[in-house]
C-alpha cells in the first residue's frame, strides 16, 4: 500500500470507527478488528516509512524535493530549507475561556458528573461534551498513527460565537484525569478527540469534570497574500498574489467527516518556503486528503524560523 493510499484508509477508517465508537454516553467498543482490516496490507516498511510530528511541535521528518516550483512529497520539516516543503505538525497554545450555562438551567461545576443522558455544557468555557466513550483503532492526536485499544475519547462542541484557537479539557474517569486538547474549531462546529496521553477508559467509574482551558480568536486567520487549493493526489497549490517573495507560509489543517464533525483535536500544518512573487508551489503533507481536508488558516512569515 503506497503512502498516499495509507493516509486515505487511516482517515476514512477513523471516521467509520469514530461515527460507530462514540455514542451518547460511556462504555467501550473495541473496533480494532475493523482498523486491522484496513492495514492488512499495509507492509511494516510502509508504517515505518512515515516520520510524524508530536502535537504542539516543529519536529523533522522526510523533505519533500521540488520541481518547477512543485514539492513531490511534502511531509514535514521544522528546520529545513528548499521550496517544496510540507510539514504535518500540529497547532498549540493556551488562554482563559468565558462561562456557559449548564443543563436543565442549572450551572455545571468542577466535580460534577457528566450524564449519559444529556450533553455537559463546561462551567467555565463555551464548550460542550456530546459523548464519552472508550476508543480501539488508530491513534491520530501526535501524528504517530499508533494502534491503542480502548484510550478515552470525547465529541466536543465550540458553542460560542467565536473560533476556538486552542481549548484543553480535563475529565476524571474515577480517579485517572483526561485530557483532551483541541485546537482551531469554529464556531458551532464538533471534533471527536482523543486522550491526549493515550489513557485508557473505565466505563465502571464514571466520568467527572475537571477543568478547561481555553483561548478564542474572533476568527481564524487566513492571509490575502496567498491562496491555497486541493488538488488531486491529497496536494495543496499555494499561490503568491502579492508583489513580493515571501520567506515562509505555513497552511493549517483539518479533516472534515461527512458527518460534518473534525476528526481529531490536532491541527496540522504544511510549510512552504521561498514562495516568489507570482509563483506557486504544491505541497502534498501528511494527513491532508483532497476529499474532506479543510484548510482552517493561512498564514504567512517575514522569516523561515
Amino acid at each position: 500500500m503506497t503512502k498516499k493510499k495509507k493516509i486515505m484508509a487511516i482517515i476514512i477508517g477513523l471516521v467509520i470507527v469514530l461515527a460507530i465508537a462514540i455514542p451518547i454516553g460511556t462504555g467501550k467498543l473495541d473496533v480494532g478488528e475493523q482498523m486491522s482490516k484496513i492495514f492488512n496490507n499495509t507492509s511494516s516498511d510502509d508504517k515505518s516509512s512515515e516520520n510524524k510530528d508530536n502535537q504542539g511541535k516543529e519536529g523533522a521528518s522526510k523533505d519533500g524535493s521540488s520541481k518547477d516550483g512543485e514539492s513531490t512529497d511534502g511531509t514535514d520539516a521544522a528546520d529545513g530549507a528548499g521550496g517544496g516543503q510540507g510539514t504535518d505538525e500540529s497547532t498549540g497554545g493556551s488562554g482563559t475561556g468565558g462561562s456557559n450555562g449548564g443543563n436543565s438551567g442549572e450551572s455545571n461545576k468542577s466535580g460534577d458528573k457528566i450524564s449519559n443522558k444529556s450533553d455537559f455544557n463546561t462551567p467555565d468555557a463555551s464548550l460542550t461534551i456530546q459523548r464519552v466513550q472508550g476508543y480501539s483503532g488508530i491513534f491520530i492526536e501526535d501524528g504517530s498513527d499508533k494502534e491503542v485499544k480502548n484510550v478515552a475519547a470525547i465529541q466536543v462542541k465550540n458553542t460560542s460565537n467565536k473560533a476556538v484557537e486552542y481549548a484543553e479539557i480535563e475529565l476524571y474517569n474515577g480517579s485517572k484525569k483526561l485530557v483532551f486538547a483541541v485546537s482551531t474549531l469554529p464556531a458551532n462546529s464538533s471534533a471527536v478527540v482523543m486522550e491526549k496521553n493515550k489513557t485508557t477508559f473505565s466505563s465502571s467509574k464514571g466520568v467527572t469534570y475537571g477543568k478547561t482551558t481555553v483561548a478564542y480568536a474572533d476568527k481564524l486567520e487566513k492571509s490575502s497574500a496567498v491562496s491555497c487549493t486541493k488538488v488531486e493526489n491529497n496536494g495543496i497549490k499555494v499561490t503568491n498574489k502579492s508583489g513580493k517573495d515571501i520567506p515562509c507560509v505555513r497552511i493549517f489543517y483539518k479533516y472534515k467527516s461527512d458527518d460534518g464533525y473534525y476528526v481529531g483535536g490536532i491541527t496540522y500544518t504544511a510549510k512552504v518556503e521561498d514562495l516568489k512573487a507570482g509563483k506557486s508551489q504544491t505541497v502534498y503533507p501528511s494527513h491532508f486528503a483532497s476529499d474532506g481536508g479543510e484548510i482552517m488558516m493561512v498564514k504567512t512569515y517575514n522569516s523561515k524560523n
